[in-house]
């Protein structure tokens, strides 16, 4: 190739890369979704899946279990997976792990035992971990211990006489409940029980802000906000949601 030519071309080449840059992956989050879990849907979604699942559920069945605490960008998800001089050390978590078992049950009970929470670590633990009050594995998961008995779901439903069992419930009946307790918007998830041809709770999230103040939800993490309702979920609105008490056969 004539040499003046390769010059040109690779100046328009330099030129179209400076004005084209590859986007800087951003590990910054404005807040935090709690993410707490009904054990009953967790585990019916876990042995529908494969029939050789089986589930390990908590003790006390009325315990919503935590699914993790998840630095999120507003109008974004994640960050996820941020680099991080910690890694995932599960003897860290033996002074607590009763606890842990008790409050953040692995449901997948023919899983490895620490996989669970290596997983949320290393998803969101990392990106937490730039928070003072998370900047450890301990910490972490003892805050997420904590915020689980404070934001204690099934007492929040119960004072408004939400109770697991075989009847349904309006996704606003649920969303109201957990805001008459914590004053703000919570995120409500279903799941399709495609075997009852229903929608099941499945988790309900508290968001907290920096100072680790409950804040409102906003739409995010694929849940939307009904402009009609003000609930931010994904749960349908016209149908009646199922609380259950035991796992479908």
């Amino acid at each position: 190739m004539n040499t003046s030519i390769f010059i040109f071309l690779l100046t328009i080449w330099f030129s179209i890369s400076a004005s084209n840059p590859t986007p800087t992956r951003s590990y910054e989050w404005d807040y935090l979704i709690f993410a707490q879990s009904w054990p009953i849907t967790t585990c019916t979604q876990w042995k529908e899946s494969k029939a050789k699942n089986t589930c390990h559920l908590p003790i006390d069945r009325r315990q919503w279990i935590v699914h993790g605490i998840w630095p999120t960008k507003r109008g974004t998800k994640g960050p996820f997976s941020c680099p991080s001089p910690i890694h995932f050390d599960p003897k860290q978590l033996n002074p607590f792990l009763d606890q842990l078992d008790a409050q953040w049950t692995n449901v997948h009970k023919n899983s490895e035992k620490y996989s669970f929470w290596r997983h949320e670590w290393t998803k969101h633990g990392t990106c937490a971990s730039t928070l003072p009050q998370l900047n450890s594995i301990p910490n972490f998961f003892k805050k997420a211990l904590e915020w689980n008995k404070a934001q204690n779901i099934a007492d929040m439903l119960t004072q408004s006489k939400i109770t697991p069992g075989q009847n349904g419930y309006h996704v606003e009946q649920i969303a109201n409940a957990v805001k008459a307790v914590t004053k703000h918007n919570p995120m409500i998830e279903c799941v399709f029980d495609s075997h009852t041809r229903e929608s099941m709770i499945s988790e309900i999230r508290i968001c907290f802000d920096k100072s680790l103040e409950v804040i409102d939800c906003v739409q995010s993490h694929g849940i939307n906000n009904n402009n009609s309702t003000n609930v931010i979920t994904n749960c349908s609105l016209k149908k009646p949601i199922m609380y259950l008490d035991t796992v479908p056969l």
